[in-house]
């Protein structure tokens, strides 16, 4: 989800797709950078069961050693350096694994939906002090969208309708409090703007509304996938002819036509994010 987001505020901002952090080099200008990890989440321990995955922290830590190691070649001193850190806009998109990988498998024997949701944003909390110590002062996080709808969880649990509900008010916790976490973070920390992307109303519209944003399928995915559907996509089959017409490519991840709807709302409509990134970048 972060990395087609992020390439969507890259094409607004008129910059060159952000490449992988790893990939930066002295001789290439700065004007984006990508720390996203598949299948990695909040928690540590998230995604860890299915291979070598960096968690928030890690990210944080690479983001760390950016800051210390590579950027300062960038820049004639540590003023333009963090001038150029405190203009930059941190575009957040986690948590979902941390239900769909971590919670629903292990965690909920442990606590509940309440106590969960605070565990990941006292996390989270923590992570975005962390990334305004080393500079950043612009922070967008988008909520959890709705985990009840999508393949891998509506084709193992019985429901009705479209989506299994339950597991969307899972996340709703997080989701309802994230405002003020963001919020508290900045009114204590000088300087900063930490912004909540509404992810969740517009995402849960799109599924039951899928003419409004120029779709047809929001239940099924694109591609023939493992495990009927509730799986990744089986290599070296043709997905569907109309991709951009679907609200799912896999089981668990969307399309490129719905991660754009998501991230061009995030850039113009305020009540989606507020300040919106066409804001921030004045700011």
């Amino acid at each position: 989800m972060f990395v087609v987001k992020t390439r969507v505020v890259a094409e607004f901002l008129g910059l060159p797709y952000p490449p992988p952090c790893i990939s930066i080099r002295t001789s290439t200008p700065v004007t984006g950078l990508n720390y996203a990890s598949a299948s990695c989440g909040i928690l540590p321990e998230t995604g860890q069961s299915t291979g070598k995955c960096l968690s928030l922290d890690d990210q944080v830590d690479l983001f760390q050693r950016t800051v210390k190691s590579s950027l300062p070649n960038h820049f004639e001193g540590p003023n333009e350096l963090m001038e150029y850190l405190s203009k930059s806009i941190f575009v957040v998109c986690i948590g979902s694994n941390d239900y769909m990988g971590n919670y629903l498998s292990d965690t909920s024997k442990h606590n509940t939906p309440q106590e969960f949701a605070h565990l990941l944003l006292d996390k989270l909390s923590q992570h975005f002090q962390r990334l305004y110590n080393l500079g950043a002062r612009k922070v967008v996080m988008y909520e959890i969208g709705p985990i009840g709808c999508i393949p891998s969880m509506t084709r193992k649990i019985t429901h009705k309708g479209k989506c299994a509900e339950e597991l969307n008010e899972l996340v709703s916790y997080f989701n309802d409090n994230l405002l003020g976490m963001l919020q508290n973070l900045t009114s204590t920390l000088p300087n900063s703007i930490f912004a909540r992307g509404l992810a969740y109303s517009l995402g849960y519209d799109a599924i039951m509304n899928p003419s409004k944003y120029g779709l047809l399928d929001t239940s099924n995915p694109c591609c023939k996938t493992w495990a009927n559907g509730t799986s990744a996509c089986i290599p070296k089959l043709k997905p569907c002819p109309n991709p951009d017409q679907h609200y799912f490519f896999d089981a668990y991840h969307l399309t490129e036509s719905v991660y754009s709807v998501l991230a061009s709302h995030c850039i113009n409509d305020r009540s989606v994010c507020s300040p919106t990134l066409k804001e921030l970048v004045q700011m």
